[in-house]
């Protein structure tokens, strides 16, 4: 499953608690410093007063630590309450110390860090707490000593059970806050998330596929004369329909996907890692197995190809069940403004994960259009190559930021990863009509022309012209500018690489024709400037 997104209301609670915690330390503090001089003809006292003032600091001090940032992630919520009450016993212990011992009245602050663990630590957190109390009491006791054995074990024993009653209050409190969540997020009639519970794990899911560079499905499925059934037979008969619906759903999905019910008759799916292909296909497996009960439409959208965000996919998903409901085709879209701000946009977005100073998808689309025109593309053939050189890496969205910015050599398994790239980008580019052309160019664009490239080891003219073009662009580019993995290239040097390797990873022709465009205008090439306005 997805992680969860932070429980807000949780949250609300835990800040009340460490407020409170706050005022309860600074009332400690003041106590002491009262106790330290009242009693100021006793030994330590400027060493006591030190730590009351030092407690009230510090308490006040934690009101300017941004809390409800620290208490949404757990990790770092735990760690600071286990260090505030570490810091809290060690406090007790040089208090009870200075005053003489467990004999001293200070002692009773012992009994202070348990209570408050078990507000809102959970249950392992409070043991720590306990256990370390109970160790400091004891520790102080057996080094000092000042009451008789009898009365040490007494209140350590006291000290005990309280502190199993703080870690078992701590535990019922973790079993009621998991009820409440479920319940808050958990529709009451199919047992299905609700609206907040989906769209809370669809914002984390995505938050992790941003952060993986992976794929989420969204399914928006809508029954069909849901109204008309409860007309005929009664609302009984459509919470049934509701019910076996929810049911048939989970039964159909993966482990890993996520069913809510967010409308009257309305469900969405969540499915984590599918691209386009594996979205479509759930999509007509739910079609036809709710046909047997519950008749629907439905409606699809995937991350990224559909749209970076919750309510661009939520758009996208609502269109096409809207499409799907009333009869019509599928969505389709043309390649047009829209399309070219969304291959730029995705392209620069690429670029910035590479981090690469430069728009390097940009730069290959000129590259590309300079070996184009030598090749006697006209000017459509070469809009048209340069929108699939400004596409060629965008497959690369699905690989991780770790692994595109590693300066070191890959391993295997990261190296899979990257060859995956083409691929993955064909299919994003498939699924848009009027590019459809453009998906093999850049599938094998880095195909070699001797076969040892990638992802189908094509070799010589099976690889597609446009392709070849590519691969000689995106080589060219990527040894003149900086990289993680190495420094840029001087022209030259990257052209004398290019000529050494033609023939067996670059196609020699589209070498020569950038050498050439390179070089000059001459041999018929057009001016440089002129072949870049038409891109």
């Amino acid at each position: 499953m997805s992680a969860e997104a932070p429980d807000l209301t949780d949250v609300e609670f835990r800040l009340r608690n460490a407020r409170a915690g706050v005022a309860l330390s600074v009332f400690c503090g003041l106590y002491l410093a009262a106790y330290c001089l009242a009693t100021w003809a006793q030994p330590h006292r400027g060493t006591i007063l030190a730590v009351a003032i030092g407690a009230i600091g510090g308490s006040l001090a934690m009101l300017a630590v941004p809390l409800r940032g620290i208490l949404r992630r757990p990790r770092p919520r735990e760690a600071m309450f286990l260090a505030w009450s570490g810091v809290l016993v060690a406090l007790i212990t040089v208090v009870t110390a200075c005053d003489g011992g467990v004999s001293s009245p200070l002692a009773a602050f012992f009994f202070l860090p348990p209570v408050f663990a078990a507000l809102s630590y959970p249950l392992l957190s409070t043991v720590v707490v306990v256990v370390a109390d109970i160790a400091a009491y004891a520790g102080t006791a057996a080094v000092l000593g000042g009451v008789s054995s009898s009365r040490e074990l007494v209140i350590a024993l006291s000290l005990t059970a309280a502190g199993g009653m703080c870690a078992w209050q701590a535990r019922e409190h973790e079993r009621q806050r998991a009820a409440l969540a479920r319940v808050s997020r958990a529709d009451p009639l199919t047992g299905a998330l609700n609206r907040r519970g989906f769209d809370e794990r669809l914002d984390a899911e995505l938050s992790r596929a941003r952060r993986a560079g992976a794929a989420v499905g969204l399914l928006f499925v809508d029954l069909d004369d849901f109204k008309g059934t409860n007309d005929r037979l009664g609302h009984g008969a459509g919470d049934d329909q509701l019910r076996w619906a929810a049911r048939t759903m989970s039964a159909a999905l993966r482990p890993s996907d996520t069913v809510g019910r967010v409308g009257g008759d309305e469900f969405a799916v969540l499915l984590p890692g599918a691209g386009p292909a594996e979205t479509a296909a759930l999509a007509d497996r739910l079609h036809a197995e709710l046909a047997a009960g519950a008749p629907a439409s439905l409606g699809k959208a995937t991350f990224p190809v559909d749209g970076e965000g919750a309510a661009a996919l939520r758009q996208v998903a609502d269109l096409d069940l809207y499409a799907a409901k009333h009869g019509r085709a599928q969505r389709h879209t043309t390649a047009g403004p829209r399309e070219l701000s969304w291959a730029a946009t995705l392209a620069r977005a690429v670029d910035e994960r590479m981090a690469i100073r430069h728009e390097h998808s940009a730069a290959v689309a000129r590259y590309a259009a300079l070996i184009g025109a030598r090749h006697g593309f006209d000017d459509a053939a070469l809009s048209t190559l340069r929108l699939a050189a400004i596409l060629h890496d965008i497959g690369k969205i699905a690989v991780p930021e770790a692994v595109l910015r590693k300066p070191e050599p890959l391993t295997d398994a990261e190296r899979r990863l990257v060859e995956h790239h083409p691929g993955a980008g064909a299919d994003m580019v498939a699924r848009i009509d009027g590019l459809a052309e453009l998906a093999p160019w850049v599938r094998h664009s880095h195909e070699h022309v001797d076969g040892s490239g990638y992802p189908d080891g094509l070799a010589g003219d099976a690889i597609p012209l446009e392709a070849r073009i590519l691969h000689v662009a995106d080589a060219f580019d990527a040894m003149t500018s900086e990289r993680a993995y190495s420094a840029a290239m001087p022209v030259d040097d990257a052209l004398a690489e290019l000529r050494r390797c033609a023939g067996r990873q670059f196609d020699a022709a589209c070498v020569e024709h950038l050498c050439a465009a390179l070089a000059g205008p001459g041999d018929g090439a057009r001016p440089v400037d002129d072949v870049v306005g038409l891109v």
